[in-house]
């Protein structure tokens, strides 16, 4: 897999065995809808994986990313594709638990990627949480943008707290829904 398009654009990532990244067809459809926000942007990829997505904002003018993984397997190889993109300066990594994540965050974000693993089905908890959390630890401002990942068969909610859905897109048997902090 490549990031598709940037300052990092066609350099390979590593995928770790045991997850599902986000396709560079699916990447390229967000960050087209995106577009206007990336710029200057400090951005979240709370279940990053790879960090194709968190990577990919990087390379198309994104200040800072948090990345968070929780797998320390999946960790080494996310660490690996920071570096091998030369976005160390730009980025910083997190271990934890993602409800720990949130609560470790120091400064309000732009853009956060909500794509938990959901191979072997899907867990509505992790996603109600996450916009829970997110709200309650004062890391939204206006017009904060959340992209939820999810499998397309199992519909997210309109509204999660002040986060309101503003589209919905389907790639296949991928949905994403993407929402908007309106205090």
């Amino acid at each position: 897999m490549k990031i598709v398009s940037g300052e990092f654009k066609y350099r390979k990532i590593e995928i770790p065995n045991n997850i599902r990244p986000t396709t560079e067809k699916v990447r390229e459809a967000i960050f087209s809808i995106l577009n206007n926000h990336i710029y200057e942007a400090i951005v979240l990829d709370l279940f990053a994986g790879s960090g194709s997505l968190g990577l990919e904002s990087l390379s198309r003018g994104s200040r800072k990313c948090y990345f968070n993984e929780y797998n320390k397997g999946v960790l080494n190889i996310l660490k690996k594709n920071i570096n091998e993109c030369k976005a160390i300066d730009r980025s910083e990594v997190f271990n934890y638990d993602f409800k720990r994540c949130i609560k470790m965050l120091p400064e309000k974000l732009d853009i956060i990627f909500l794509d938990p693993p959901y191979k072997d089905g899907y867990n509505e908890g992790w996603y109600q949480d996450s916009f829970k959390l997110i709200e309650e630890n004062n890391l939204a401002k206006n017009d904060t943008i959340i992209v939820a990942e999810h499998l397309e068969k199992y519909n997210l909610e309109e509204k999660y707290g002040s986060f309101v859905r503003f589209k919905i897109k389907k790639y296949g048997t991928i949905g994403v829904d993407i929402y908007k902090y309106q205090k």
